[in-house]
């Protein structure tokens, strides 16, 4: 387990749930937490996220284009099926502007065909709309 990062999977709710308990000091730690969620995504075959970041400050651009350019070519590969990972945020409201405005646009990008994220400042909202994700 990553020292700033708390990773459990809800089985009755096929979600793996990852709370930052303290801020990542460095970019190196910010690639480190998402490569261990890939691997335990990988040992759950869970692709439903809910990402618990209310302790850190919000992602940078940076960090988002990391994640378009390095992590989300990876995520074909950590999955029996092509699936795409589900990317739900826990966010403070006051951040929640952040996400929408820089984070989510540029994950949106159409070269992504891996990584589907969405912004919430509520727990109830952010597992509905994973659950919206799940096939019936």
């Amino acid at each position: 387990m990553q020292h700033f990062l708390d990773v459990s999977y809800r089985p009755q709710e096929h979600v793996l749930v990852a709370r930052w308990i303290q801020q990542m000091r460095t970019d190196t730690d910010f690639a480190a937490g998402y490569h261990y969620l890939l691997q335990k995504a990988r040992q759950y075959n869970c692709p439903f996220w809910l990402l618990d970041v209310r302790r850190c400050p919000p992602n940078c651009a940076r960090q988002a284009r990391w994640l378009l350019e390095e992590f989300c070519p990876l995520v074909p590969s950590a999955f029996r099926s092509a699936e795409l990972i589900y990317s739900a945020h826990l966010v403070f409201p006051s951040h929640l502007v952040h996400y929408t405005d820089i984070v989510l646009p540029i994950l949106a990008h159409p070269t992504n065909q891996h990584y589907q994220a969405a912004a919430f400042i509520d727990e109830g909202p952010t597992i509905a709309w994973l659950h919206g994700q799940q096939p019936a």
